[in-house]
């Protein structure tokens, strides 16, 4: 039986370096998804945690997201289908309505200050982000895990909320698979995919065989020049020690510690480069006028 395997993750946690891994050695072998629904259509603050009947119907009359499962549906007849992006994190109650005993999951993570760092830097739940707020969940969304944070939101700056959104996704990957222990699943670090420790383990999981694996090295996800000119993460990673709900349970997940003086060294890949360059860049907003500029001149 071909399996549908879904990478829970979310984002900047090794899923880029996993897809350009997989297409290059076995593109002939299974359906190779990265982030296959959008954001837009995904919908994780109002599609998640659908475990009533009526919830999953009302998620799966939204025609732009069907055409898509319709679509996973078509190539699991033929071979596995694997999603690696973070898009699809929160739908897996809706997954395994369509596809039962074929779903299977892997959870994979890095540490929430690591990730607020790189999440941070795109510019996610900046006041000039160049994103829409269609993924940045929050503790007032409707059917919120973490609602708890409430009180703390408005003071949190976009550093600590990253730190939010990493907790809501594993939280809720780890109560589908306690409601659903029947599901399949591995959960794994992502540098225990970049060191290859387990990644034979993880193939053989995917329905793929190890043995066809041409090479390791493939593209990863960049640290962006333009981003740390355009989000440079000042000292607000700090308040990261006010948050020790988020990092016990990071603690629990993988045994992720932090530690400020490592935590000091790992900012300096993050803030803004030295220079007058990068300054009068991040100064003026350069480079979301740029894209601006390039939208409005794009042919229509």
């Amino acid at each position: 039986m071909n399996k549908i395997t879904l990478v829970l993750n979310a984002g900047r946690s090794g899923s880029t370096y996993l897809e350009h891994l997989l297409r290059t050695s076995f593109a002939r072998d299974c359906y190779i998804a990265h982030e296959d629904i959008p954001v837009q259509v995904s919908k994780p603050k109002l599609y998640n945690r659908a475990y009533t009947a009526e919830r999953r119907e009302e998620v799966l009359a939204d025609k732009s997201l069907r055409a898509v499962l319709s679509r996973w549906e078509a190539e699991l007849k033929k071979h596995p289908v694997i999603e690696t992006g973070w898009t699809s994190y929160h739908l897996c109650p809706v997954l395994l309505e369509i596809f039962g005993e074929q779903l299977q999951i892997i959870v994979m993570h890095r540490d929430p200050v690591s990730f607020a760092f790189s999440r941070a830097n795109m510019g996610n739940y900046h006041p000039h982000t160049f994103y829409d707020s269609a993924h940045e969940v929050s503790p007032f969304d409707a059917f919120s895990i973490a609602p708890q944070k409430r009180g703390q939101w408005a003071e949190m700056n976009h550093f600590e909320r990253c730190m939010y959104w990493w907790w809501v996704i594993y939280q809720e990957g780890l109560e589908f698979l306690e409601k659903h222990p029947e599901v399949p699943h591995k959960i794994v670090k992502s540098k225990e995919i970049f060191s290859l420790e387990r990644l034979d383990e993880v193939l053989a999981f995917m329905q793929l065989d190890p043995a066809k694996l041409k090479t390791t090295e493939v593209e990863q996800n960049p640290l962006a020049q333009f981003m740390r000119e355009t989000f440079p993460v000042g000292e607000e990673w700090r308040n990261y020690e006010k948050h020790p709900d988020i990092l016990a349970f990071a603690e629990e997940l993988g045994g992720y510690r932090h530690s400020t003086p490592q935590l000091e060294k790992t900012a300096q890949k993050y803030k803004l480069p030295d220079g007058l360059g990068p300054l009068v860049r991040n100064r003026i907003h350069y480079w979301k006028l740029k894209a601006q500029v390039r939208r409005l001149l794009k042919p229509q």
